[in-house]
């Protein structure tokens, strides 16, 4: 990972989840240039920057995520969001994408 999650600026709960990245989902994806809102981070892979995940906490529940996916060409019927994921699920959901 490109950036020291401890000192990115945001949300505490976005932090979790950066901190929670196993040492192979870290090696993976860095995190692409800041939007500048605290709520979101958007994830890229090391090698094909057009494959990304966006997480973040608007219109969650509390303690939930959501998770919006990019693929570098359309892929049919696979599932490009996901609502109210708990942090367990969302680290597992980056590994797959990620193929970590």
């Amino acid at each position: 990972m490109n950036v020291n999650p401890w000192a990115a600026p945001k949300a505490r709960e976005i932090r979790r989840v950066l901190v929670s990245l196993d040492e192979r989902i870290a090696q993976a994806c860095d995190i692409a240039e800041d939007s500048g809102d605290p709520n979101m981070v958007t994830l890229h892979h090391t090698e094909l920057n057009k494959l990304r995940a966006h997480v973040f906490l608007h219109g969650q529940r509390a303690g939930t995520y959501g998770i919006f996916y990019e693929y570098p060409h359309p892929v049919p019927g696979i599932l490009e969001s996901e609502e109210n994921v708990p942090l367990p699920k969302v680290l597992e959901s980056l590994a797959l994408h990620f193929d970590a």
